[in-house]
Order: structure tokens, then sequence, then C-alpha cells
């Protein structure tokens, strides 16, 4: 592939200097961040899709970013164009694989990058997150190489310092690193753009007002360290928070673009339920106007006559940003139970230095190791959190406009089943409980995952003494069954005294003129 061995562990690993080989450099460190993006792309193109603004003005942001990437696609093109001439032509300097492919890689990927500006622009998309993490990654794994060149050349220079050899036998070289150098600090410079958001969009599909919340114009890092919510927390440091304070809510949560959404997959569902899967027919029954299909799968399932489940629809409505935050809290666990892992290296580091010394950048390895995955289980756990409390926020704007429309258009027969107070219920407590829901419910699978590779850590370490803990655990699931099934008790029992609570207060509200002519205060104060 590049005329050299891949890896080397004796160079790598088991030295004070550590190093990696130039073919490992110039091709994993190089197609790692390559393939990354390739593989994320998707989210760039849904990004596009579900921009509801358009026509990013051109500004010195997006045109410097078109400038680098196209001085980037040069020097790459370049670099094959050489490989070709000094290589091609010269047998003693042999064509590798690599001088051809490693090209023609970057390339296609700069191409893809260059073309994603002028669509981020048309589509209003003023930062992404793929393409920060591609820049941010390429430069990172770089950094090994820079050391190489620089190592290479001073070499370079002694022998030429040495008259041991002539010009003429390193041009290659030569041209390497400066053609690495250009590369490095254009990707730099890249990075150092893709930090910061692109200008306001000049068409969108809802007014911006004066007290927008930053969220919509802040850049991919701002949004990870949450750094727009500062001045807000200042804000709230200095003074109390009133109502003017707050923002406007993003236009994806608000109503008007959440239930629209629902109400087509509610929609779909009630058509869907009301369908017989066998070849009898259900049986239409007429009241007031109205007609209403008789369920033939009643007794099999429970469901009442009619009678649709929720739960599809909000699947498929808000399954999408719940899957991605459960990928997120996948990841929180590993990292979790990667650190001890970490910290276990650093102890025996640090133990085995009296018997076995070994290279002191291990660990500084080590410890940097430990950092950097603490910090990205921060970063991940608090946008999990955060995408999970919008999809809780959503759910209830959903249902609660869903019960409100539907309690304005029932019949009057239908109205006597339930109560004014089993209706405020519904949405003041039941949509509630749904956005609490979804932050823990990732714990149905999260928590048994925890257990199992805690479990398996453990009996690396403790061995057979780990069964006394996993013991204690299963005794405990009948005792917490018994306490849920005993909590569930209460809160169906408590919701029926919520009911007859607001029934009763808004007779009280209703027929308030006759409560104080008759000084009954006290005794509905009692029954309230």
């Amino acid at each position: 592939l590049c005329g050299s061995q891949f890896w080397n562990s004796t160079e790598t690993w088991y030295t004070y200097d550590p190093d990696f080989t130039p073919c490992f450099e110039q091709t994993a460190l190089v197609w790692t961040p390559c393939a990354f993006y390739r593989l994320f792309v998707a989210f760039d193109f849904y990004y596009l899709k579900a921009s509801l603004d358009r026509n990013i003005p051109w500004n010195k942001l997006n045109v410097s970013k078109a400038l680098v990437n196209v001085g980037l696609l040069v020097i790459t093109a370049l670099d094959l164009i050489m490989a070709l001439i000094k290589k091609g032509g010269d047998s003693e300097l042999p064509l590798y694989d690599l001088d051809v492919w490693g090209p023609i890689i970057k390339f296609a990927t700069f191409l893809l990058l260059f073309v994603f500006i002028p669509l981020n622009r048309k589509y209003g998309v003023q930062t992404t997150g793929c393409q920060f993490l591609f820049w941010f990654l390429l430069v990172v794994l770089s950094i090994p190489r820079c050391r190489t060149e620089v190592r290479l050349d001073t070499e370079r220079g002694k022998l030429l310092s040495s008259e041991q050899a002539t010009e003429q036998d390193f041009s290659w070289e030569e041209y390497q690193f400066a053609s690495f150098f250009i590369f490095f600090t254009l990707s730099c410079l890249m990075l150092i753009l893709n930090c910061f958001a692109d200008g306001l969009p000049r068409q969108t599909k809802y007014q911006r007002g004066e007290n927008e919340i930053p969220e919509l114009s802040a850049s991919f890092l701002s949004r990870i360290t949450y750094q727009w919510f500062d001045k807000m927390a200042l804000k709230g440091y200095r003074n109390p928070l009133e109502e003017k304070d707050l923002w406007d809510l993003r236009p994806q949560d608000s109503r008007s673009e959440v239930m629209p959404i629902f109400a087509h997959h509610w929609n779909q569902k009630v058509r869907k339920n009301y369908r017989s899967k066998t070849r009898v027919e259900p049986k239409a029954q007429f009241s007031n106007g109205h007609v209403t299909f008789e369920n033939p799968h009643g007794e099999k399932n429970g469901r009442k006559k009619g009678m649709a489940s929720i739960m599809p629809p909000i699947y498929k409505s808000f399954g999408g940003v719940f899957m991605f935050g459960a990928l997120m809290k996948l990841f929180t666990d590993v990292l979790t139970f990667a650190q001890p892992q970490v910290l276990s290296l650093i102890i025996g580091f640090v133990s085995d230095q009296e018997k076995d010394p070994q290279p002191e950048w291990k660990g500084i390895m080590y410890s940097v190791l430990l950092f950097v995955l603490a910090a990205a289980q921060t970063f991940i756990l608090g946008q999990y959190f955060h995408r999970m409390f919008i999809v809780g926020l959503r759910i209830r704007t959903a249902l609660i406009n869903a019960i409100y429309r539907k309690a304005l258009r029932i019949s009057n027969s239908t109205k006597k089943e339930s109560t004014v107070g089993e209706i405020v219920n519904l949405m003041a407590v039941d949509a509630q409980r749904f956005m609490e829901l979804t932050t823990y419910l990732n714990m149905i699978w999260s928590a048994p995952l925890q257990i199992g590779l805690a479990l398996f850590f453990l009996w690396q370490q403790l061995g057979p003494s780990v069964l006394a803990g996993l013991a204690v655990m299963i005794i405990l699931i009948p005792v917490n069954g018994v306490i849920a099934s005993r909590i569930k008790t209460y809160q169906i029992r408590q919701m029926k005294y919520k009911d007859e609570r607001v029934k009763l207060m808004n007779e009280v509200l209703s027929g308030i003129k006759v409560l104080k002519l008759y000084a009954w205060e006290p005794s509905f104060e009692k029954q309230v």
C-alpha cells in the first residue's frame, strides 16, 4: 500500500520515544475522519430537509470557508499530480497505491464538504455538527504527522549541512513537507471557521423577534457547551428572572409544528383501527348524526369499541429524536465503564514503577485519556437529557392539544361520561407524566446493561464475591415490585380524588353567588 510497515509495536508502544509509522499516519489517521464524515453525512442531509429557514446571504464567514476549501482541493489535486509526475516517471522513486488513493479519498471528501457550503446557505443551515467534528478529528489526528515531518526535516537539514547528499535527492521529501503543512494550516483554519455560526437567513417560516432563543443562531460548539445560555444564567444570578426575561419558544417545539405531525399519524391509526383484518365487517352504529364502528377484536385485546392506542402515533411522530437520544445514552453508559478501566491502568502504571519501570509518556497518556473520557461523557450526557426533555415537551404539547380539541368536539351525551375534572387532569397531570417518563424511559434497557457490565468487571476484580451483591439485587426485585404495585394503587386512588376535587371546584366557581348568599364557604372548603 505505502512501501513500509503499517504498524510497528516496537516503534509505537514498547519504546521511550513513541512514534507512529509513516504508513499509519498517512492512512489510518487521515482516512478515519473521512470515513466518519461519509458515515454520518446523512445527518447533514436531514438538517437540510428539516430546516425552516432559507437563503443565508453571502458573508465573510461562508466565503472564507469556500476559499479555504478550494485551497484544500487544489493542494490535494496537486499531491496526486506531483506523485504521478515525480514518482511515476522516476524508477528510483516507486509509485505506491497510497500516493494515488490517498489524495483521491481526501479530494472526494473535501469536494463533498465544498458542496454543502452553498447548500447550507440555500436551506438556511447556520451550523452543522458533522462538519465541525470532521475538521476537529482531522486536525487532532494530523498532529502526530506534524512531529514526524519536523523530525525528518531536521534530519535532512543535518545531512545537507554535512554535504552527504544533494538537494535534488530530497526534492520529493521537501515537497511532501511543504504540502503537508499547507494542508495542515488550511485544516486548522477550517476548524476555526466552523467554530462560528453563519449569518441569519433572509427567509424564515416564522418571524424572528428580538426575544428569540439564542440557540437558533448558536454554533455547534456553543450548543454542546451551552455557551448560548450564559447570558440567561448571568442575568438570573444578578436579579430574579421574570416572565419578560424568558426567550421565545423554538419554532420546532411549537404547537404549529408538533401538532400536524402527531395529528397525521393519529388519524392514520384511527382509520387503521376501524378496519377489520377478518372477513367480518365491523358493525356501524348511528347516533346524533355520527357514525361509530364496533371493534371486532375488542374482547381479545381489552379495547373498547373504536378505541385506538395512543402509543404508535407517539412513536412515529417523535421516535427519531428519541432513538438518537437512546444512542447517546448507550455511548454514555459505555464511557461510564471505560473510565474505571483507564483508572486501573493508571494504578497499574504507578504500582509497577518499582518492579518494572514503564515509560513516563504512558502515565501521561492514561491521565489525558481519563480526562477526555470524562469530558466526552459530560458533553454527551448533557445532550442526551436536553433531547429527552425536548421529546417529552413535544409529546406533552401534542397530547394537551389533542385532548383539548377532542373536548371541544365531543357531543353532549359523551360529555356525561367524563367529568370536567377528568378532562383537566388528562391535560394537566397525565400529559405531564408522559414528559417526566420520557427522560428515564431508556432505563428499561440501560439499567440491565449497566448491571451486566458492572458484574462483569467486578468479577474480574473480586471473583465469586460479586454473587453476594447479585443475590441482594435479586432478592430486592419482588420487594420493589410490591412497592411499585402499592404506589400504582395509591396513584389511581389519588387521581380519583383529584377528579372529584376539580369537579367540585368547577361547581363552586359556577355557583359562587349562591355560595356567598347562603354563607356555605366553610362547608365547601372542608369538602375541597
